[in-house]
């Protein structure tokens, strides 16, 4: 049976690594400083940007738009870091449970088995946590200020054409 969540926790911490995006998402904001849409960037043109919002084709005048913020918040990362992280926790606390017996000769605090997964995804959560704010802390996010300008745009459209031309490289 432990073979079988060992198996469970390979394949998570595997099926992990393939969800890192291969695309620029961004958070678009107005005027007003009000964040009106996110999403990845499929194209830019001369005065727009057209952004994939779940399944849906976005075209965003450059006349809207206040500032663009490349990445996601500060807090995703951390939140994505401790779910994982309990996930794997409450596995690996389920996995390490072990029976003792009173002839084993051990003076050991026994636990249960909800205890020692709940033990496993608190520390999950916290390991987790610390891995999303070091991951967090150290992503470049850029803040690019166009406030409807459209020479302002035509700038800073350079930079999104570079990325959008790696991006579909690889």
């Amino acid at each position: 049976m432990k073979k079988n969540y060992c198996l469970l926790l390979l394949m998570l911490f595997t099926c992990v690594g393939s969800l890192e995006a291969k695309k620029l998402f961004i958070r678009v904001f107005d005027l007003q400083g009000h964040r009106t849409t996110k999403g990845a960037v499929i194209a830019t043109t001369d005065t727009s940007v057209i952004l994939l919002h779940g399944n849906e084709r976005l075209e965003i005048p450059v006349k809207d738009i206040g500032i663009i913020k490349t990445k996601r918040a500060f807090v995703h990362p951390i939140l994505t870091g401790a779910i994982i992280g309990s996930l794997s926790g409450a596995l690996l606390g389920l996995i390490a449970h072990e029976d003792h017996d009173e002839a084993s000769g051990y003076f050991i605090y026994e636990t249960s088995v909800g205890e020692d997964i709940a033990a496993g995804a608190l520390s999950g959560v916290v390991i987790g946590g610390v891995v999303g704010t070091i991951i967090s802390a150290t992503q470049r996010r850029r803040s690019i200020v166009i406030n409807g300008d459209v020479k302002e745009w035509q700038q800073q459209k350079k930079f999104f054409d570079v990325i959008l031309a790696a991006l579909h490289m690889e």
